[in-house]
């Protein structure tokens, strides 16, 4: 299950908590006969606003999810809570912006605003479900992309990001080498690989500086002793000039992998061309490693312990 599922399942669980104990009583509202949908996302403290957000997820209100929810929906991408911003950044990306050739302005603006929060999931829904979801993207969009991606690592979103931008190859490709001329910038020249499959101009520089955050590459076990086969794979990697590789091994029993984290940019590549096609050692999935990820492998290495 990926991400986006997750978070959205838990932030629909919540709304049900959060309702039943913000609520306020009756005579905090407007005394109307009855209140809308988008009326409680405009005046209801965040329990109702969540509630509401999570009637629209499930489909269970009355009509089409068009501008009439805007107003609301910029209200709610104000509200102090989390999961209220989070959600609201997920439906302004799936009504007004997935599909449309022109996508709302409003809804636009609304969600480049919630790509900046302070929450990463607020940004994550923003992006995927939003930003990275524009048809025809503007040089301001496509200039936030980028940055988003140089900064953000996140390897469900930075694929999407890298997906996304493929329909403007030329455009992205010459913003790209014009960042790369302005300095030394190591995340572009990684975004430039990932992009274009090719080295930049002047390559060379950027082998032995320390990539923007570290590579991890995770290698399947071969079912023998996993000492040993990290044993082999360790000598396997100095012969190739990786000398005392960063190596862990994860997983129980036979089912364990291991995974090696490289910090030089050159190291990195070295890997991804000596080892993509080694029979010997497989390697089941690389990507860039974030804070979040490390603090999940540091869980995983000490229940192993």
């Amino acid at each position: 299950m990926n991400k986006p599922t997750l978070f959205v399942t838990a932030a629909l669980a919540a709304a049900g908590a959060v309702a039943q104990t913000s609520i306020p009583p009756t005579n905090s509202l407007p005394q109307k006969s009855s209140i809308s949908i988008q009326e409680m996302l405009q005046i209801g403290p965040s329990g109702i606003k969540l509630h509401s957000l999570a009637m629209i997820t499930q489909g269970k209100i009355q009509g089409e999810v068009d501008e009439s929810y805007l107003p609301g929906f910029a209200v709610c991408s104000e509200d102090e809570a989390l999961p209220v911003r989070s959600i609201t950044a997920r439906l302004l990306g799936q009504y007004f912006v997935q599909g449309k050739e022109s996508p709302n302005p409003q809804a636009v603006d609304l969600l480049i605003k919630l790509s900046k929060d302070e929450a990463s999931d607020v940004r994550y829904n923003a992006v995927y479900h939003g930003l990275s979801q524009i048809q025809n993207k503007s040089d301001e969009i496509i200039d936030l992309l980028i940055d988003i991606s140089a900064t953000n690592r996140e390897p469900t979103l930075y694929s999407r990001i890298i997906e996304s931008l493929a329909s403007d190859k030329e455009k992205v490709t010459a913003k790209l080498d014009a960042k790369l001329k302005d300095g030394n910038q190591i995340a572009i020249y990684e975004i430039y690989e990932d992009f274009t499959g090719k080295k930049p101009a002047d390559a060379e520089k950027y082998l032995a500086m320390p990539s923007s955050r570290p590579r991890l590459f995770i290698f399947k076990g071969k079912g023998e002793d996993a000492e040993a086969f990290k044993a082999k794979l360790e000598k396997a990697l100095a012969a190739e000039g990786l000398k005392e590789p960063d190596l862990k091994i994860s997983g129980p029993g036979e089912n364990y992998a291991v995974m090696l984290k490289t910090y030089l940019t050159k190291d990195y590549i070295t890997v991804e061309k000596k080892f993509s096609d080694s029979g010997e050692f497989q390697i089941t999935q690389d990507m860039w490693l974030t804070p979040e990820m490390e603090i999940q492998i540091e869980a995983m290495n000490k229940m192993r312990k």
